[in-house]
C-alpha cells in the first residue's frame, strides 16, 4: 500500500503537468540615479566611481520620513543607504553580512512598515543558496538585521534513493512553518529537470503547487501556509534519468 506522502507526490506530478511556466522576474531598475560610495547623488561620476540605484523607498518612523535606497556597482557589489527625503543627510549602512554577497531584490515587508526584505544570493552561479533577510528601521540609528531562512539544503538525487512508479527518484526535506506565513521555495540544479511538491502537516495533503520551471532546472514556489507545524518539501526528478546535485532554499517573506 502506498503511503500518504507517495500518493501526494503522484497527485502533484499530475497537477503540475498542466501548470504554465511563469518566472519570477528580477526586480527592474528604478530611475537611473548614480551615487558615490558615501551615498551622495552625483550624475557626473566616472564609471569606475559610480553606483546606480536599483531600489528606493520611503518609510516613516517616530514621525520622521526617511529614504532607504541601494545602488549597485558594475561588478555586482552594492551599497545600502539611508537619508531623509531628497537625499538629505545621506548615510552609508554597514551590513557586511548581506553586502558581501549578491542582492537579488529588496521589497517592503507587508507586515511591518519600517522593515524591508532583502533577498541575497550567497555566491555566484546557478546553484547558490538564496537567503531572505529582514532589515528593520524602527531605530534608524541601529537597524536590525534578521535571517529569515527556514531551510538551506544541498542534496543529491542518485541511484538507490526512493523512487516513484515511473522510476523517478525523490528526496524529502522538512521545515517548521506558521499559519498565514508567506514563504518562497527556490530549487536550483545544474543536473536535472524536476518537480517540487509542498505537503501540509495535516493528513499529508498538498497545500499548493505552483512549480515554475526556468530552463527546466530552476523552480520557485511562493505560498501562504495554512497552519502551524512541520511541512514536507519533496524534490523529484522528471524521470529515471534525472539525477545529480541541487540546492534547496526556503525563506520567509516577512519578519
Amino acid at each position: 500500500m502506498r503511503s500518504p506522502t507517495i500518493t501526494a507526490i503522484i497527485s502533484a506530478v499530475l497537477a503540475t503537468a498542466s501548470i504554465p511556466a511563469v518566472f519570477a522576474q528580477r526586480q527592474p531598475s528604478t530611475t537611473e540615479i548614480n551615487i558615490d560610495k558615501n551615498c551622495r547623488p552625483n550624475q557626473q561620476l566616472p564609471q569606475l566611481e559610480r553606483y546606480t540605484i536599483f531600489f528606493r523607498n520611503e518609510f516613516t518612523t517616530n514621525g520622521q520620513k526617511y529614504w532607504f535606497y541601494s545602488a549597485r556597482y558594475q561588478d555586482g557589489g552594492v551599497v545600502l543607504c539611508i537619508s531623509k527625503p531628497n537625499f538629505d543627510q545621506p548615510k552609508h549602512l554597514n551590513q557586511p553580512k548581506i553586502q558581501a554577497n549578491f542582492i537579488d531584490k529588496i521589497v517592503r515587508d507587508t507586515k511591518n512598515q519600517t522593515a524591508f526584505i532583502v533577498t541575497v544570493r550567497e555566491g555566484n552561479g546557478l546553484d547558490t543558496p538564496m537567503t531572505n533577510y529582514g532589515l528593520d528601521f524602527k531605530n534608524v540609528d541601529r537597524p536590525k538585521l534578521t535571517s529569515l531562512s527556514l531551510l538551506q539544503q544541498r542534496g543529491t538525487l542518485k541511484d538507490g534513493d526512493p523512487s516513484l512508479p515511473n522510476g523517478s527518484f525523490y528526496r524529502e526535506h522538512s521545515f517548521q512553518g506558521n499559519a498565514n506565513q508567506s514563504i518562497t521555495i527556490d530549487l536550483k540544479s545544474r543536473s536535472f529537470e524536476h518537480f517540487i511538491t509542498l505537503i501540509a502537516p495535516s493528513d499529508n495533503k498538498i497545500v499548493d503547487i505552483k512549480a515554475v520551471r526556468v530552463n527546466k532546472r530552476e523552480s520557485q514556489i511562493t505560498v501562504k501556509l495554512p497552519s502551524n507545524g512541520t511541512y514536507k518539501i519533496v524534490v523529484q526528478g522528471l524521470d529515471r534519468t534525472s539525477k545529480g546535485s541541487y540546492t534547496l532554499s526556503i525563506n520567509s517573506n516577512q519578519l
